[in-house]
């Protein structure tokens, strides 16, 4: 049997640690700090856009992020044991928030005040009711009260509802090794080692997978289950996936269908790299239970933590509705694909992990996409379609996004006189976007408004200049623009010669000014039978064929798309 030794201590640390800035690997892909100074912060839930609700474990307060802003007021502070793995732990907002205002609570409750270390009463699940009008969390309920152990603190506390409208719940092994933990012999179920699936008022649902064994049982969506810090429903199929870790090693992803037994304490990792020979027949089975192997593990401990799908293209297409996961031990943020049937992890372009396994480092950074995020508690997708990381260790949340891009040409030239309007055609990031004149001056007569350099130019100049635009996030690029303004385009041709039918007739349309090349058309008449122009010249040419008058409109633009027109008219003689 294996030892209970966890590489998870970091979520007892009781100080924050100075830190790095993380960084993302794809270039196009980007980190900013959203807001910082949270004292162990253990999971986050979005109430609103720019609006977050943030658990801090060790001293029972729930923290509002409001606009990027930490209020100094918690919103609630609730008693908790924080000790080993126990204190605040989960939160999951109603599916129905907007109409009810339901927030759900997992956390250790203590009973001695001031979360006292060793005070624990049981860990319980609460539902609050969230006051706009205070920004507070009211009215508590108690779900369901739940086991501890006063020797593991493995209480795990992940909570999340699925597209069912069911809230799911995972409970760790808190070190025992009863049938919920595998060992047949051992102690009845008793709410350890589990994922819930509860109504939301905490009663069983009737279509749970055992929910006709009754008893505690009937709550019962998965079971052995070690210790797990993420959870999240795949946007496309609906299947519910989560994160489980070992105690030294084998490190899991799980794809979670109704009545899985993840194996937890026979089986760590793929059957066929066990050790000791467990097989299937060798778990605690209840009916309607299966196991299946991980879909991906990690031989090495890293410590996951928080799950999110995207299902936005907020971060590229090639990220829409891909799987990222957080780390506590290395501080990584790593992305998986789904294959076509989303049943499992596509590793097609990722050979020497086709065996579902990184068995070293070389192999887990194959599926690495961010690096130096301290130690991550949770990972969530926001309302605004980004991926929003917690650390724990840095006490901070982190949003990850697209590079603001400028998108405008770097020559902005323009013509005395005429209304100018340069979009700089902004693209990543999140707006609105602060655009400011970093450096050099904008031609005279124009302004930067908005995400535009608009106006009339008015003195004919050669300028160099620099524009920064800073996204919501804070994060900023740059764009050098090279400008010329030249003299107004003018149409110098006034009159056009006449000519005779059967006679060679050959006139030049004139422009000056303007940024070169002209570019010539009629957009009124027609020319004389016989006759032709050029657009690229304002030649015209050809024989007439018939006497008369044509009375014409022609039009130039230039380079600048700036167009002029002008009425002329051509006399054919017999």
């Amino acid at each position: 049997m294996r030892t209970l030794c966890y590489a998870l201590v970091a979520l007892c640390i009781n100080a924050v640690s100075a830190y790095a800035q993380p960084a993302i690997l794809d270039p196009n892909l980007t980190v900013s700090l959203v807001a910082d100074t949270l004292e162990i912060p253990s999971s986050m839930a979005f109430i609103g856009v720019d609006d977050i609700l943030v658990l801090q474990k060790n001293d029972g307060k729930v923290r509002r992020v409001l606009n990027g802003a930490l209020l100094v007021n918690p919103v609630l502070d609730v008693d908790v044991d924080p000790r080993s793995f126990g204190g605040l732990l989960g939160i999951a907002i109603h599916p129905n928030f907007q109409t009810n205002k339901y927030v759900y609570l997992f956390y250790t409750e203590g009973s001695g005040g001031n979360d006292t270390l060793g005070s624990a009463v049981a860990n319980r699940i609460y539902r609050y009711t969230w006051d706009s009008a205070s920004g507070a969390l009211t009215a508590p309920l108690l779900i369901m009260s739940l086991p501890f152990s006063v020797t593991s603190g493995n209480y795990s506390g992940v909570m999340a509802f699925g597209p069912d409208g069911k809230l799911y719940v995972t409970v760790g092994d808190q070190g025992l090794s009863g049938q919920l933990q595998n060992n047949p012999g051992g102690a009845a179920p008793n709410d350890t080692s589990v994922i819930l699936r509860l109504n939301d008022d905490g009663t069983a649902p009737k279509n749970n997978p055992f929910y006709t064994q009754g008893g505690v049982v009937a709550k019962y969506f998965a079971y052995g289950i070690r210790n797990s810090f993420g959870m999240a429903f795949d946007p496309v199929s609906g299947k519910l996936w989560n994160t489980e870790n070992g105690p030294a090693n084998w490190d899991e992803i799980n794809l979670v269908a109704p009545g899985f037994n993840s194996g937890w304490n026979k089986i760590q990792g793929p059957m066929s790299r066990d050790l000791e020979g467990e097989n299937e027949a060798d778990l605690f089975s209840l009916t309607r239970s299966r196991y299946s192997d991980p879909e991906f593990s990690w031989f090495e401990s890293v410590g996951l933590t928080g799950m999110a799908f995207v299902d936005s293209l907020e971060l590229g297409p090639e990220y829409e509705n891909n799987l990222f996961i957080g780390d506590y031990v290395f501080g990584n943020l790593s992305r998986f694909e789904l294959n076509k049937r989303r049943d499992g992890i596509d590793f097609t372009l990722l050979e020497d992990l086709r065996d579902k396994v990184a068995d070293n480092a070389n192999e887990r950074n194959d599926v690495r996409l961010g690096t130096d995020f301290g130690s991550i508690s949770d990972v969530r997708r926001g309302p605004d379609g980004l991926l929003y990381v917690l650390s724990i260790s840095d006490g901070a949340i982190y949003v990850v996004h697209r590079v603001v891009e400028i998108g405008a040409s770097s020559v902005a030239d323009g013509e005395l006189g005429m209304p100018f309007n340069l979009d700089l055609n902004l693209a990543g990031g999140t707006a609105p976007y602060a655009v400011t004149l970093l450096s050099g001056a904008l031609p005279d007569g124009l302004a930067i408004v908005n995400d535009a350099i608009t106006g009339t130019p008015t003195k004919i100049k050669k300028y160099s200049f620099s524009v920064q635009v800073t996204e919501q996030a804070g994060a900023s690029t740059t764009k050098d623009f090279q400008s010329r303004i030249y003299r107004a385009l003018v149409i110098a041709t006034n009159n056009l010669p006449k000519g005779r039918v059967g006679r060679r007739y050959l006139a030049d349309l004139a422009a000056m000014s303007g940024k070169n090349p002209h570019t010539w058309s009629i957009v009124a008449g027609t020319l004389p039978a016989g006759l032709t122009m050029a657009p690229a010249t304002g030649k015209i040419t050809g024989t007439p064929t018939t006497a008369g008058t044509a009375n014409l409109t022609f039009a130039v633009t230039d380079a600048l798309g700036v167009s002029l027109s002008k009425a002329l008219s051509i006399e054919i003689q017999p």
